[in-house]
């Protein structure tokens, strides 16, 4: 249910022959799998189309979406896992892990120490926490780099700009965005470094 979320959201579509490929398994296997979660009412499809989400399977799949990007975090951010194999171990742990241990990751990650942002601004959402289809308004640029700093603003990236998260790479990096008609790329560093406010 991920990859067809992410596909979705990606390319406004997920064939069984793209999920095949993303998984990298075989279409009769993805078939198969996609029959189990017509049963169980998370998914639709009519004969050869497109796989689609239901309700209940679009709000399970950001569940396991949201689990897969937390425990990705755990692991690259504290443990320091390289980005590639973060993301394959997050695929496999996401299914696994108990909710007591879950619950200890968030805090964890949630009491990381951070020298470039105040109390206060730990306890806000940063862009590279959103969800593709979600839109948030810029609170402030966080972080010391100037670099960083400067290629952001100059990319129209300010307080006050209203944008959209469009859709994530196939590792979660980089994140594309929509901002005043134009589609803008950015790392999750940078992602990171941008203070937003959702908006409803």
């Amino acid at each position: 249910m991920e990859i067809i979320y992410q596909l979705t959201e990606e390319n406004g579509t997920a064939k069984i022959s793209d999920i095949a490929r993303r998984m990298d398994i075989a279409k009769p296997s993805v078939t198969q799998a996609i029959t189990a979660l017509r049963r169980e009412g998370m998914v639709y499809q009519e004969r050869y189309g497109p796989v689609l989400l239901t309700l209940k399977g679009e709000k399970r799949a950001r569940e396991v979406w949201y689990r897969h990007r937390v425990i990705r975090s755990f692991l690259s951010e504290i443990l320091k896992v390289t980005p590639a194999t973060a993301d394959r171990d997050a695929c496999l742990m996401e299914h696994i892990i108990s909710p007591e241990t879950f619950t200890q990751i968030e805090k964890c990650l949630q009491k990381k120490p951070d020298e470039n942002t105040s109390p206060t601004e730990k306890n806000q959402i940063t862009l590279a926490e959103l969800l593709p289809g979600q839109k948030a308004r810029i609170l402030k640029i966080i972080g010391k780099e100037s670099w960083a700093r400067q290629r952001l603003m100059e990319m129209g990236l300010v307080s006050g700009a209203e944008l959209k998260v469009e859709r994530f790479a196939p590792l979660g990096d980089p994140i594309e965005i929509s901002l005043q008609g134009q589609y803008l790329s950015l790392r999750r560093e940078e992602a990171s470094m941008l203070l937003v406010d959702l908006i409803k």
